[in-house]
């Protein structure tokens, strides 16, 4: 990173330079990238704010995230050259790896490297684990997911449906409301670009919604907050609209957060890490991958050098799918 970018996401905020390719020292592995994932917590973290940081950088390092890789030089006993691993390190074609801080990918010919990266990583964690640990999804639910036909809102829906539940979803646009009720098969869609939230809320869940997953923040929590049933989980995954506002005076303010009172709600965040709970989420996702319950899109750019700007997809809506790089 060149510099930080606080407010307005500005691509120019990141610098690509040459540099040689490390060695391992003892007991690491050097890690050749093959994909990587781009995500709305990337954008949080060009801020270089601590709080919004899972691992502290500032400017000068690189940006970290989730990524796919093949081992090209190990010094430790637990990998061997041709590995190929899965894990959050720097944005680098070649870079340091603690083994401790990676897991054995599924082999290409048994799922592309593309559906794990949607799937069987801290998206699917994230989809899975906020739904089933920290939402504690049941059968009987009627469920509202906001950001559906994102990468974690699509999970997230998909396995509440697999729970048994109503599920509807919130999405921007005709095109993503389609695939919302025609390829992932919820019971209904709220567009957000054409409709008054409060008044869809209303209308899709007369009885108040049960579970709400959000990953957009702003209005939509007000809306829900209006339209709980008795007892109702709002699990933060994240707040997409706020993002990109560049005055922190400008963020949305929620005004009906009095109302879980009367309601005896719930409110909470998460992060997609549920340590050894990590395998009862990886169980599940194997579990409905294998049923055929689960649907990933993916949006793959190539090269580091269209990083920047394909992260501002995640922005304006534009990524169809899961974001990737391949690099």
């Amino acid at each position: 990173m060149d510099r930080a970018s606080t407010g307005t996401y500005d691509p120019s905020c990141f610098r690509l330079i040459e540099g040689p390719i490390p060695a391992a020292p003892d007991g690491k592995i050097v890690v050749q990238t093959l994909l990587m994932s781009l995500d709305p917590t990337n954008l949080n973290w060009l801020k270089l704010d601590p709080q919004l940081q899972a691992i502290p950088f500032g400017v000068g390092d690189p940006m970290i995230g989730v990524s796919i890789g093949v081992v090209t030089e190990s010094c430790a006993p637990t990998h061997a050259v041709g590995d190929v691993v899965t894990g959050m390190w720097g944005w680098r074609r070649f870079d340091v790896v603690d083994p401790l801080f990676v897991r054995p990918a599924k082999p290409a010919t048994e799922m592309s490297f593309e559906q794990q990266l949607a799937i069987f990583s801290h998206v699917g964690r994230a989809a899975a684990g906020g739904m089933t640990l920290i939402g504690e999804v049941k059968p009987t639910d009627a469920v509202l997911v906001a950001g559906a036909a994102g990468a974690t809102g699509s999970l997230a829906a998909q396995i509440a449906k697999a729970q048994g539940c109503r599920v509807v979803g919130i999405a921007g646009g005709p095109d993503k409301c389609k695939f919302l009720l025609e390829e992932l098969k919820l019971d209904g869609a709220i567009d957000y670009k054409e409709e008054n939230l409060h008044e869809a809320v209303h209308r899709h869940f007369p009885q108040g919604v049960d579970l709400f997953f959000d990953n957009v923040g702003g209005e939509g929590v007000d809306a829900v907050l209006a339209n709980m049933a008795i007892g109702c989980r709002i699990i933060v995954c994240g707040a997409m609209s706020q993002y990109n506002i560049s005055e922190t005076s400008n963020l949305y303010g929620v005004r009906n957060l009095p109302l879980l009172i009367f309601r005896r709600a719930r409110l909470q965040g998460f992060v997609a890490d549920f340590g050894p709970r990590n395998q009862v989420v990886d169980k599940l996702l194997d579990d409905l991958t294998e049923r055929g319950q689960l649907v990933a899109r993916t949006h793959v750019v190539d090269g580091f050098e269209n990083i920047p700007d394909a992260l501002a997809l995640l922005l304006n809506g534009k990524n169809h799918g899961k974001l990737l790089a391949q690099v």
